[in-house]
């Protein structure tokens, strides 16, 4: 049997002058004997952290509670060391798979996630389509305060969460909904990015369908500084609707796609991001300035909005956006082989920290061979590294292999360090037992 683990990694983030790589300090491994997909995490306020993902074990090993479903959420409180407080199994009788848990400012939590289940158990509707979005909201000892199903009469898979500063929530996805229950828009394309606004008690306050002819899958969106709202993901439509701009790479690649909100939903400017191949696009953070920082995959040469040649099979791309939405730099960072972004954040001194996976040896921007099993792609290492403010590498480390495991989260933490955890890539069930693992790295 494959054993894969998730790992969270406390690193500190250093200066120019300081640039130097981390070292572990301490690790802990959290899970039951079936499988647990860790999916997100945040630090509280009382110096510990919140584990959010799906499990599908029984109360067995660290989890207090069986099943309740194929999967459910599941949400772990451990202290600044790693050891469990407490851990809640959140679900109703199908799949439930949590994506999004942060702290709220009255201590407890918002857990966003997407559901097949009916009403049953924890869960108090029944699903309106195949898929919904499911948003729960937890007191500071993880009982439920309220929770709520929000979805069309089709699929709807939700991706991302963040709190805004009127005490409620923007939420956001992508839809193969038509207009019908919760959804006031049709679809214009096969799948649509699809945001809803909620007030502090989970209720809908608007909704807005954004998307072109084709796909356009959202994985993130933010709550900016003026009160809108930076939406990210995956494009694959030319012009139409909502969509200025014409794809970038082939019909079969996606570009990155930008859409900046106002307070209202209303669609301020948008942007297709892009060069002549691939370009996935995982992270986004609004900077100091004003502007964004955007983090994702590149398989793209130079051409378009890439201003360098791919270094392997697939690179980290950063790009760095003023507040209009345009460019102001762009870095490719990789080896000669597969390397692949999925997170970053800023770093106390201007610059950014970003982490993924990589298979790539010693080459290019990768200063260590890859630990996996040589030749199979199947077994990556994590990358870390960390720009300054002008996007020039400053330090980079990779640690031991975890067999097929992704990056998932960067979160700077109360103690100036980083936060890095992961996330297995699913296979079947029936091949493998995930843990957790967590890592502290420091000097």
């Amino acid at each position: 049997m494959k054993n894969c683990t998730y790992l969270f990694c406390l690193l500190p983030t250093f200066s120019v002058l300081q640039a130097q790589s981390p070292a572990i300090e301490w690790q802990n491994t959290i899970g039951g004997t079936s499988t647990e997909d860790m999916r997100s995490i945040a630090q509280t306020s009382d110096g510990g952290y919140i584990l959010g993902g799906s499990s599908y074990s029984k109360n067995t090993a660290d989890k207090t509670e069986n099943r309740i479903g194929d999967d459910d959420y599941w949400i772990v409180k451990v202290n600044s060391a790693g050891e469990i407080q407490w851990d809640e199994t959140i679900g109703g009788t199908g799949r439930d798979n949590l994506y999004v848990i942060q702290q709220t400012p009255d201590g407890g939590y918002i857990i966003g996630g997407e559901s097949e289940s009916n009403a049953s158990a924890d869960k108090s509707e029944n699903k309106i389509g195949k898929t919904d979005y499911w948003i729960i909201k937890l007191n500071s000892t993880g009982e439920i305060e309220w929770e709520n199903t929000y979805g069309g009469a089709n699929e709807d898979y939700f991706r991302s969460l963040d709190q805004t500063s009127d005490g409620g929530y923007i939420i956001g996805g992508y839809s193969f909904s038509n207009a019908s229950i919760d959804k006031s828009e049709n679809r214009f394309g096969h799948y649509d990015y699809w945001v809803i606004k909620l007030n502090a008690a989970g209720n809908i306050e608007w909704d807005q369908t954004i998307g072109s002819l084709e796909d356009d899958l959202l994985t993130v969106v933010v709550h900016t500084a003026d009160g809108g709202y930076i939406l990210g993901g995956a494009s694959y439509s030319n012009i139409g609707f909502d969509k200025t701009e014409d794809m970038i790479g082939p019909d079969i690649e996606p570009d990155f796609w930008l859409v900046k909100l106002n307070a209202s939903g209303i669609t301020e400017w948008d942007n297709t991001i892009g060069g002549n191949d691939g370009d996935n696009l995982l992270d986004i953070e609004q900077t100091p300035d004003g502007g964004y920082i955007l983090g994702g995959s590149s398989a793209s040469n130079e051409s378009d909005d890439k201003s360098e040649h791919r270094l392997g099979l697939s690179d980290y791309w950063v790009v760095k956006l003023n507040a209009e939405g345009l460019i102001e730099w762009d870095n490719t960072i990789g080896g000669d082989s597969f390397d692949e972004l999925t997170a970053i954040t800023q770093t106390n001194f201007g610059g950014y920290i970003m982490c993924g996976r990589s298979v790539s040896d010693i080459s290019d921007d990768k200063t260590q061979n890859v630990i996996g099993l040589p030749g199979d792609d199947n077994h990556y290492d994590y990358w870390v590294v960390q720009i300054n403010s002008l996007g020039i590498v400053e330090w980079k480390k990779h640690w031991v292999d975890m067999n097929l495991i992704m990056p998932l989260i960067l979160l700077q933490v109360a103690t100036m360090g980083m936060l890095l955890q992961v996330i297995p890539i699913r296979e079947a069930r029936a091949t493998k037992l995930v843990t957790m693992v967590i890592m502290i790295i420091g000097l």
